[in-house]
């Protein structure tokens, strides 16, 4: 949304913005779609598409990030009421981790590694469940973090795919195959 630089969640039928309430909605779907079109600009070697998605994660994450607890938001509730859904979950983190990775490999871009340095400890540091004695990790929790022992849902998905795209990616850098591509 060229309005305020955001990936809203919700669009018509048309892909035109919808008005009202729930045309304000912008959710970590925003960083996880936008890890996804950095892949598609490497693949197709754009760089202005890769450089042009970057900023906008970079928005996003600065966006959505909680100043006084840290980790990300759930999403915005309502932009222009500045209402954030306050809830964390672990995709949200892993998904920026992902994008962030593609910036630091293919444009070793400082500020994302600043931001991967701060999202990866927030997220081991409160979601990973480790210091409870647990191999698990806290897929939903509150905005401090707070961990319950019971649950209905679990992790399944985001995390070895991040795990997996971030070894990928580790390998490549490590072969020095990193660098601008595109």
């Amino acid at each position: 949304n060229p309005e305020y630089g955001l990936l809203n969640e919700h669009l018509n039928h048309d892909m035109s913005r919808i008005a009202g309430d729930r045309g304000q909605v912008a959710t970590g779907h925003g960083p996880e779609t936008l890890w996804m079109v950095l892949d598609e600009a490497v693949r197709t070697r754009n760089r202005e598409l890769f450089d042009r998605a970057a900023d906008c994660l970079r928005r996003h994450l600065e966006v959505l990030w909680d100043d006084v607890y840290g980790g990300f938001f759930a999403g915005l509730r309502h932009v222009e009421r500045g209402i954030p859904d306050t809830g964390k979950w672990l995709w949200v983190q892993v998904e920026a981790l992902i994008g962030l990775m593609l910036v630091i490999e293919h444009r070793d871009a400082r500020w994302a590694k600043e931001w991967y340095a701060r999202v990866e400890g927030y997220t081991r540091g409160t979601l990973l469940l480790e210091r409870f004695g647990l191999p698990l990790w806290n897929f939903q929790t509150d905005r401090r973090g707070t961990f319950e022992r019971h649950t209905d849902r679990i992790e399944h998905f985001h995390l070895p795919r991040y795990l997996m795209l971030t070894l990928l990616a580790a390998d490549r850098m490590a072969g020095g195959r990193n660098g601008p591509k595109g």
